[in-house]
């Protein structure tokens, strides 16, 4: 194996592209260093590690810049062959840049959201995940782990900025306890799991360590804010901003920079709007693709990462262009990347760099280094990109110092389109679906009673998982099944509250009143209203339409509703349960039957006129009686049976009187 190199540097970044892709154009190669040699047979599909050196001296750079590497390797029985990487080159005494290059790092703490039903208070579902993948993720080798521990060793010298969803926060903090995984909308089949110490000690880590770092947070599960801007779900991101707000500065016990970073960089000028209006945002993060230079010639013009643009209402926005080839180069690099295939990222990473700086030495520039939103590099790459930062010709700021500046290029740039959809944004027949679950949510929410803060916060944050641009692509299918089951776990609640009444009621009259009972088979107080559906040109009235009714947990609730009729007959009415607001409730219209008749007026004048006979009667008994009583005593001293003779004479009327009575 034996090292060439020229010493003719690369002019541009696209030269560099160019020899990485094979094209010899502009150098002329020379060996330089020692070779090495096999110790033994390099047998078939085996490998062997190799080093080796070269004095800088002897392979006659002459000043800073990217010079191009070349391993070429030699064996009398098989063809030669040959890896290409690059050289960065930096003198302090001579050539080196008057001016250093600002470089800022968007540092993600972003993964799948993990909690697609509500979470707290009255939910059967709170402390269940759907999976477990954040298990192996959090821990000090995982994903999140790595990318916390290297960040957490260089945040200081990097000053790197901290990029987090709120919703991975939320998320471990279920997992710091005893939860679940899995189940279905009615929070069944799930498996038990113990409380994590992993994530206890990362949430911790990341609370205590960045207390004082810059730090932004996105929107809650990082939502898909193209498609909901697209789909006129502005809301929905206004509502997400401040639930992850919320969520964060509880659990991390600090304030955040007003900063947003769209998946891939990606929004167009609608989008920036609607985060300026609803969300108050004035600085955006995106891709150098969605802003390139505009020049009509060839001449080279220095770019820069900061940028400003009016949005539609009329506000100023920091624009920081995250460059697009650094993302895509990252964005490669993987945990399971062979050693070799880590060298090379980080090595061209560093050559980048480099040659950024070396395109313009004496002019102040700026760059915005921001991996995927879900990068996933190995522990040691991440730590030493990072480490990387400490270059000499870089200097290292947060996002929030170089948005205060000013833009420092006169470059011309493409301005960005009015509406655009992003790259694998969101369908639209899945945002439609979104508005039903959202719908549901609100239907809900107005149907609680009094509801407990984290009881309306648990439902926003349901529905923001399924907004999430975690969903993007191939994913697709797991933002479904958390739409699918949101659906189906707001549905299946609010048909636990339920009308219980006969299907006909018989009026003794025109008017009358009927009773009506409410089911609450949830275990929170609802606030509903009995409505009645009268059909059109019926002559049938409700005397108290809409009565709020209070209904406490797992308990039925009755009121009596007053109905008028004005015509005598059968009316067919439908009874339905709708929120204090109006909303109808989901669930069958219950059939209910009126029958007014003539009985009630009837039965009034029959009891009266009976009324009337038994006053006459008694009125007729009494002055016989009295008319009786005094013919009696007429006979005076000429009755001859005296005192006895009298006394049979009363008991002979008396039992007449009977007689009388009993006819």
């Amino acid at each position: 194996m034996q090292l060439e190199t020229s010493a003719t540097d690369f002019p541009s970044r696209s030269a560099m592209t160019s020899y990485l892709a094979g094209s010899d154009a502009y150098f002329g190669y020379a060996p330089v260093g020692q070779q090495w040699t096999a110790p033994g047979t390099l047998h078939s599909r085996s490998s062997m590690t190799w080093s080796a050196s070269l004095p800088v001296s002897s392979a006659g750079y002459p000043r800073f810049g990217v010079y191009p590497l070349v391993a070429q390797v030699t064996s009398p029985s098989t063809p030669p062959g040959s890896a290409r990487t690059f050289l960065p080159y930096w003198d302090q005494t001579s050539g080196s840049p008057a001016q250093k290059l600002d470089v800022s790092w968007v540092w993600p703490l972003i993964d799948q959201p993990q909690q697609d039903q509500p979470q707290q208070g009255l939910w059967a579902c709170r402390q269940t995940l759907a999976t477990s993948r954040l298990t192996t993720s959090l821990t000090p080798g995982g994903r999140l782990g790595g990318l916390l521990a290297a960040g957490l060793q260089y945040s200081t010298s990097t000053h790197l900025t901290w990029a987090v969803d709120p919703a991975l926060l939320s998320d471990a903090a279920v997992m710091a306890h005893r939860y679940k995984v899995g189940g279905d909308a009615k929070c069944t089949h799930t498996t038990s799991m113990p409380a994590s110490t992993d994530a206890a000690t990362w949430l911790s880590q990341l609370r205590t360590a960045t207390a004082s770092d810059p730090m932004f947070v996105t929107p809650y599960a990082d939502p898909d804010v193209s498609a909901l801007t697209h789909s006129g779900l502005d809301t929905d991101i206004s509502r997400a901003y401040a639930l992850g707000n919320e969520v964060a500065s509880t659990s991390l016990f600090r304030s955040f920079a007003d900063i947003a970073w769209p998946d891939r960089g990606a929004a167009d000028a609608s989008v920036l709007t609607s985060l300026a209006r609803d969300d108050q945002v004035k600085t955006t993060v995106l891709s150098s693709t969605l802003m390139p230079q505009v020049s009509n010639n060839t001449t080279f013009h220095p770019d820069d990462a900061l940028a400003h643009v009016s949005t539609g209402i009329g506000t100023p926005m920091n624009v920081l262009l995250a460059d697009s080839d650094l993302t895509a180069l990252l964005g490669s690099a993987g945990a399971d990347a062979s050693p070799g295939a880590q060298f090379a990222v980080t090595q061209e990473f560093l050559a980048e760099t480099a040659m950024v700086t070396a395109e313009a030495p004496n002019l102040p520039r700026s760059l915005v280094i921001a991996p995927p939103s879900r990068w996933s590099p190995s522990a040691a790459e991440a730590a030493t990109l990072l480490q990387l930062t400490s270059a000499p010709w870089l200097r290292p700021v947060s996002l929030a110092t170089l948005a205060a500046k000013a833009p420092r290029s006169a470059v011309k740039r493409a301005p960005l389109p009015s509406v655009a959809k992003a790259p694998l944004e969101l369908s639209q027949n899945y945002t439609s679906t979104v508005k039903k679950a959202r719908a549901s949510a609100v239907l809900f929410g107005s149907l609680l009673y009094r509801p407990a803060p984290t009881d309306t916060q648990s439902l926003d944050a349901a529905v923001a998982v399924t907004e999430s641009s975690a969903w993007r692509g191939s994913a697709s299918p797991g933002g479904w099944l958390a739409l699918t089951q949101l659906r189906s776990f707001l549905k299946d609640r609010e048909m636990e509250v339920k009308i219980i009444s006969g299907n006909k009621v018989l009026l003794a009259g025109t008017s009358g009143a009927t009773p009506v009972s409410v089911f609450n088979g949830l275990p929170v107080p609802v606030q509903v209203k009995v409505h009645a559906l009268v059909p059109l040109g019926s002559q049938l009235t409700i005397t108290d339409p809409d009565t709020l009714i209070i209904a406490q947990p797992q308990t039925t609730t009755t009121v009596r509703m007053h109905v008028h009729s004005a015509a005598l007959g059968s009316t067919q009415l439908q009874l339905q349960l709708v929120t204090a607001k109006g909303i109808p409730l989901p669930g069958k219209l219950q059939p209910f039957s009126v029958q007014a008749t003539r009985y009630g007026r009837a039965l009034l004048i029959l009891i009266g006129a009976a009324l009337g006979v038994l006053v006459l009667t008694s009125l007729a008994r009494w002055v016989r009686r009295g008319l009786k009583d005094g013919a009696t005593g007429k006979d005076g001293p000429g009755n001859q049976d005296g005192a006895g003779g009298r006394e049979g004479a009363r008991l002979e009327l008396a039992q007449a009187e009977l007689t009388k009575d009993r006819e």
